[in-house]
């Protein structure tokens, strides 16, 4: 089934084109509570129904993969390092969003939940964190200093609770992703993109990337997308790719590089409203200008987390090519604790190596084609 933003933008009942059987019989039963006025049968009022695909699917695919040891040990130092506020980040990003979003995407990469999963209590002590985060605005934010403006974390973190969705108790999430929503669409600017900041000024092709696939999250949710927004994100990203394929920073005339196109074609490709030339062009690129993992600009591991979801998008040869290149060399640079560096944190590093190594059998619909 095709996951594109098309199949998805302003239907009403675009919720039980995202769920499989498992859903569908939940609202059965719900209808069937009201039709009947049973006294007792009922939900608790502060819950919603979950169930525990995600740890299934993870359990059945990965159990046997030869990369299976090194995000075993990933995650049990990701486990051991959380803070005792549900955060997880270290020097300049501690107490970040964004790192501890992206630790999320992780764990629910690996079969977690806050429902199900051996790490079950720390995504619900992380979601925890991120739900006291959010401003009255809607805005999620923290300290994020280090990060130049929390709309990086903003985008992360409205991705990763989207996902939640089914998988969570609290009832108040669905509400909660509606304000993260409501935010990005009143600080889209004019050109269609986003920067650091929750305002309409100027955009960047990295945090427009964010955006744009925390728009598909929300989407998959079963919540009301304008495909406006999402078309107008699609078009200054693809107004910002050169003559030779790869993707530079801004609009402004500028060199492309790794982990921005990597980021750009991720996005475009999950919106499924992308120019079919954009995509062959950007990977072509991509392909000729990969990213490797002695890069000095110190964007490797980000770069490379999303590569992994255009080459998944792409389908099972691109896949497959990426993987031959990147996994065992990947693994060699985890460190006996069982975590990667990345200049900006461990905690972020070593999420994104586990996002890079499971996204052939992460079971989130963002990854679907």
């Amino acid at each position: 089934m095709n996951r594109s933003f098309g199949n998805l933008f302003c239907v009403d009942l675009s919720w039980w084109n995202r769920q499989t059987a498992w859903h569908t019989s939940i609202v059965v039963v719900l209808m069937l509570c009201v039709l009947s006025l049973r006294s007792d049968i009922v939900l608790a009022q502060d819950t919603l129904p979950v169930d525990d695909r995600r740890s299934k699917v993870f359990h059945s695919e990965i159990d046997h993969a030869p990369h299976r040891d090194a995000v075993d040990r990933g995650m049990r130092w990701l486990s051991s390092v959380q803070h005792t506020d549900g955060s997880w980040g270290s020097g300049a990003f501690r107490g970040s969003v964004a790192v501890t979003s992206s630790v999320m995407m992780a764990m629910l990469s690996a079969g977690n939940t806050s429902e199900s999963g051996e790490y079950a209590q720390h995504v619900d002590r992380a979601v925890e964190f991120l739900m006291r985060a959010v401003q009255p605005s809607g805005l999620v934010r923290s300290d994020e200093a280090a990060s130049h403006g929390p709309m990086y974390g903003h985008a992360f973190a409205t991705t990763v609770l989207a996902d939640l969705i089914g998988e969570c108790r609290r009832k108040e999430l669905p509400n909660v992703i509606s304000r993260c929503y409501a935010l990005m669409e009143s600080s889209q600017n004019e050109q269609g993109g986003w920067r650091y900041r929750p305002e309409r000024g100027d955009a960047d092709i990295s945090v427009t990337s964010a955006m744009l696939i925390a728009l598909r999250a929300v989407a998959d949710s079963g919540q009301q997308v304008d495909e406006q927004i999402v078309r107008r994100a699609v078009a200054y990203i693809e107004s910002a790719q050169n003559d030779d394929g790869g993707f530079r920073y801004q609009l402004e005339a500028g060199a492309a590089a790794r982990p921005r196109t990597a980021a750009a074609l991720a996005a475009i490709m999950a919106s499924g409203f992308s120019k079919t030339s954009s995509v062959d062009r950007g990977l072509k690129w991509l392909e000729t200008h990969p990213v490797h993992l002695v890069d000095s600009d110190g964007y490797t591991l980000y770069g490379l987390s999303y590569a992994a979801q255009a080459y998944r998008l792409r389908g099972t040869d691109a896949f497959d090519a990426f993987r031959k290149d990147i996994f065992e060399p990947l693994m060699h640079l985890q460190k006996s604790d069982g975590s990667w560096s990345d200049p900006s944190c461990a905690e972020y590093g070593t999420s994104a190596a586990i996002i890079v190594l499971l996204m052939e059998n992460s079971p989130s619909p963002l990854f679907a084609r």
